[in-house]
């Protein structure tokens, strides 16, 4: 055989051999995704959603962010609420759209799913990166988050578009219910607290409005079997 021609077989196997892998990886998300969203009914699309808007915001910002990276980081940030008690995610949510602050017990269970999601994650081939992301998303730019009390940019620029995008998400979905003006105000209020007031900046110059139709449309139209 020429070696064109092994180059060239060889490069296809290589192709089949990641392009195998990625089908492995995107079922097994998957699966992840319907164990937290059969547990937690409440949750259902919350992740597809994040990733969605997570992936915007990367674009705004240039892609700084590996995409991949990023949209498998969004859907499976929430892995270690499995290892939660459902009182404590309830206590959690409760609290959130009481607009209170959770009493300091509730919020360290709660806050403890971020770091055992993260160490779950670490193991799984390739996702180091992701799982800095997930184990931190849950800090805030004053430093009043956790599981670190990271403040500003020692926060990783991947948790802090996640937390953008959910509380985005949570404001307009999982939660509030707000319009999207009254979201957009929402998130105005909490840049410089809680989210990176830049990160902020740039997602509500996003067509806000028009992104959600679409994803209003994409949600009418997935598997039903989800």
């Amino acid at each position: 055989m020429a070696l064109d021609e092994q180059l060239v077989r060889y490069a296809r196997d290589l192709a089949q051999v990641y392009a195998a892998r990625e089908e492995a990886e995107a079922a097994w998300e998957e699966a992840f995704v319907r164990l937290l969203e059969r547990r937690f009914p409440q949750l259902k699309g919350h992740y597809r959603r994040v990733a969605y808007w997570a992936d915007h915001l990367n674009r705004a910002l240039g892609e700084p962010l590996p995409r991949r990276a990023l949209l498998r980081a969004a859907r499976l940030h929430d892995i270690g609420l499995l290892a939660l008690a459902d009182t404590t995610v309830q206590a959690w949510a409760r609290a959130l759209a009481e607009d209170r602050a959770p009493e300091a017990e509730v919020r360290e269970a709660f806050l403890a799913h971020a770091q055992l999601g993260a160490e779950a994650l670490a193991t799984l081939p390739g996702f180091t990166e992701g799982a800095v992301w997930v184990r931190h998303h849950h800090e805030a730019w004053n430093g009043g988050g956790g599981p670190e009390g990271l403040a500003g940019e020692a926060i990783p620029l991947g948790a802090r578009v996640l937390a953008v995008a959910e509380a985005f998400d949570y404001q307009t979905y999982l939660l509030k219910r707000l319009s999207v003006p009254a979201a957009r105000e929402r998130l105005a209020t909490l840049a410089g607290e809680r989210l990176d007031p830049v990160l902020v900046a740039v997602f509500l110059e996003l067509p806000l409005e028009s992104l959600l139709e679409n994803l209003i449309w994409l949600e009418a139209h997935e598997d039903p079997g989800r």
